[in-house]
């Protein structure tokens, strides 16, 4: 059976319900060992966020540079989101929250601003996620992209 670098960590903030700057030093240890994450790694930190209600800055910073990086630039053609990527992100994020996932407005920014190419459907997401017409946090930067 596979278990990922993080499996361990991802399970004690599952149970602990928090995530501390001391559990993103050592998420980014574990990670760092072997390069690039896993698509399974990608999902396990995406179920931190759906789950665990108390985070700190720390981890939201972590969460959207290391999403960001699996996404656009560790996949190829690098710089641009496949669109079974997309599926698969849209996938995740469509699963049960048992908490805000604060950081996934952020994350849907930061995908949209890195990535050469931009899939309608994440667009969208992101316009939503978002509150296009608002001014919410890169609301207008997202707008503007869209037009």
């Amino acid at each position: 059976m596979f278990r990922s670098r993080i499996q361990n960590i991802v399970i004690r903030l599952i149970e602990k319900q928090n995530a501390t700057a001391d559990d993103v030093r050592d998420l980014r240890n574990a990670l760092e060992e072997g390069g690039f994450i896993t698509q399974d790694e990608a999902e396990a930190l995406i179920r931190v966020e759906r789950m665990v209600p108390s985070t700190c800055e720390a981890w939201g910073e972590f969460f959207v540079e290391t999403l960001t990086a699996h996404l656009v630039w560790e996949r190829r053609p690098t710089g641009v989101l496949r669109a079974d990527d997309v599926a698969w992100l849209i996938h995740q994020l469509e699963q049960p929250r048992e908490a805000a996932a604060g950081n996934v407005a952020p994350l849907l920014v930061s995908l949209v601003r890195e990535a050469e190419h931009v899939d309608e459907r994440l667009l969208a997401l992101a316009l939503a996620a978002n509150g296009a017409g608002s001014a919410a946090p890169g609301a207008a930067s997202l707008a503007a992209r869209a037009a």
